[in-house]
């Protein structure tokens, strides 16, 4: 072997460990101030999203709370009580301008249970998607279980001054079980 080629073959040798070094560090977590990995970023997403899913959650509790047939006054009232610690200022006083496209209780029976989620997805640091039926019941599902009526529901959900709140909602139609 000729000079040339013992160069050649160490610069191809130091050529694929230099790329093989940079393909795994790629995978690699970052390290902090310590020289250690640092996880904190993937735990902070973990708890955004926790975060995210209990408001949600937590918001579907109290949609049997607003009734949307009330004047207007007390839909005010009721929304800002029920629904203040969820949702946004901003989107609640879209929803008391046109309560029937806000999620709550329509009629008597069947009502608004709960929010069943069914996806959540990161849009960014700052924001998620939420897809959900609300599930409605009856006197009758009340006691021996069951859905009466499914309603897709999408949220968005931002982080806003620090706080998650639920800032957008599209409410899809009814989905009769029985």
């Amino acid at each position: 072997m000729n000079n040339k080629n013992v160069v050649l073959c160490i610069l191809a040798l130091l050529m694929s460990l230099f790329l093989f070094g940079c393909a795994s560090a790629r995978n690699e977590p970052s390290l902090n101030d310590k020289g250690q990995y640092d996880n904190n970023i993937r735990k902070e997403e973990i708890n955004d999203e926790n975060t995210v899913r209990n408001i949600v959650e937590r918001f579907g509790l109290k949609l049997q709370m607003v009734s949307l047939q009330i004047p207007r006054d007390v839909l005010e009232k009721s929304m800002k009580e029920n629904y203040g610690e969820f949702v946004s200022k901003a989107l609640i006083e879209k929803w008391i301008s046109d309560p029937l496209n806000a999620p709550g209780r329509l009629t008597s029976s069947p009502w608004p249970d709960r929010i069943e989620i069914l996806k959540v997805e990161k849009i960014s640091q700052a924001e998620y998607k939420v897809n959900g039926e609300i599930i409605e019941i009856t006197s009758v599902e009340k006691e021996s279980g069951g859905v009466a009526a499914k309603r897709s529901i999408t949220l968005t959900v931002r982080k806003i001054n620090d706080n998650w709140l639920i800032d957008d909602v599209l409410l899809g139609e009814y989905n009769e079980e029985g």
